[in-house]
C-alpha cells in the first residue's frame, strides 16, 4: 500500500542510474497532465536520526520529476530490506524494465554480479578449481540465475559483464549520455583496447572539429591508417556517418535489406556474420 512521504526525507544518493535531465523533464510534464504520479516510487526505512528517513530503490526519474513539479510529497511504497536487498532492488527494477542504455544495462549487471558473488562465497571461488577456470564457472553461473529472474540470456548477461569490467571509468562518464552508451557494438570495441586508448578515442570523436565517425574511425586515427573519408557532403558521406553511429540491431536490418534489394546487374552482396548481436 502507498503512502505519501516528503521529498526531503528520501535519500537519493548513491545511484547506479544517472538521471537523464531531459527524461525527467518528460516525465514531469506527463504528471502535470496526468493530474499526478500513477506509478508510486519504491523507497526502503532507514535506521537512525539523520535527516534522511528512508532511501530510494526504484523511481529516480519519477522522483525528480516531482521535484522539477515543486511537489513536496510524493506516493511511495515503504518495503523493509536491508541494504543489499535494497541494491538488488534498485538492480532488477531497472533490468526487468527494459529501459537501460547498453552501457548502463552493463553496470547494473556487473553490480548485480558482485553482489550475488558476496551472497554467493562458492559460486565465486569455485571450489579448488585454477581461479581463471573459477572465474568463468562463476560469471557462467550468474549469468544462469540472473536469465531466469529478468528474461534476458545468459549470452546478453555474460557480454554485459565483460564490458562493464573493460571499460574505464573515465569513458564510462564520458559517454554515459551520448549516443555511444546504446551501441553494443561500438562499446564492444573500444572494451577491446587498454583505458588510455579508449580515453583517445572518445576524444577524438567527442571533439568539435572533425570528429571520428565511429570508434573504427577512431582507432584508424590513432593508428595512422585512417580510411579515405567520402567526399564533403552527398548522401555516401551521409550513409558513412550514419553507419558509424548504427547498433547492431540496425546494422544487420541495412545488410539484411541490401541482400535482398533489387541491385544493378552484376552486382552482389553478401551478409557475413560478424555484426555484434544483441
Amino acid at each position: 500500500m502507498s503512502t505519501l512521504i516528503p521529498l526531503a526525507e528520501i535519500d537519493t544518493s548513491d545511484r547506479l542510474r544517472s538521471i537523464s535531465e531531459d527524461h525527467a523533464q518528460v516525465l514531469a510534464a506527463s504528471m502535470r497532465e496526468q493530474g499526478g504520479l500513477i506509478h508510486a516510487i519504491e523507497v526502503a526505512p532507514i535506521k537512525g536520526r539523520g535527516r534522511f528517513k528512508y532511501k530510494l530503490t526504484a523511481g529516480g526519474h519519477r522522483y525528480r520529476a516531482a521535484e522539477i513539479l515543486g511537489w513536496t510529497e510524493i506516493k511511495a511504497e515503504v518495503v523493509a530490506v536491508d541494504p543489499t536487498n535494497r541494491r538488488l532492488r534498485e538492480i532488477d527494477e531497472n533490468l526487468i524494465r527494459r529501459e537501460l542504455t547498453a552501457l548502463d544495462r552493463a553496470r547494473f549487471l556487473a553490480e548485480r554480479k558482485r553482489i550475488y558473488e558476496q551472497l554467493n562465497p562458492g559460486a565465486r571461488h569455485g571450489g579448488d578449481r585454477r581461479s581463471d577456470q573459477a572465474a568463468n564457472l562463476a560469471t557462467w553461473s550468474f549469468a544462469a540465475d540472473v536469465a531466469e529472474k529478468t528474461g534476458l540470456s545468459e549470452r546478453t548477461v555474460r557480454r554485459a559483464c565483460e564490458l562493464a569490467a573493460k571499460l574505464s571509468p573515465e569513458v564510462v562518464d564520458r559517454v554515459a549520455f551520448s549516443e555511444l552508451a546504446d551501441n553494443q557494438a561500438a562499446l564492444e570495441a573500444l572494451a577491446k583496447q587498454p583505458p588510455e586508448r579508449q580515453l583517445a578515442v572518445i576524444k577524438l570523436m567527442f571533439r568539435e572539429e572533425d570528429p571520428a565517425r565511429s570508434v573504427a574511425d577512431a582507432l584508424a586515427r590513432l593508428d595512422g591508417k585512417s580510411a579515405k573519408a567520402p567526399s564533403e557532403g552527398g548522401l555516401l558521406a551521409k550513409f558513412v556517418d550514419l553507419w558509424g553511429r548504427m547498433g547492431a540491431k540496425d546494422r544487420r536490418g541495412v545488410l539484411a535489406y541490401l541482400a535482398e534489394a533489387d541491385l544493378p546487374k552484376g552486382w552482389s552482396v553478401t551478409v557475413r556474420a560478424g555484426v555484434s548481436d544483441e
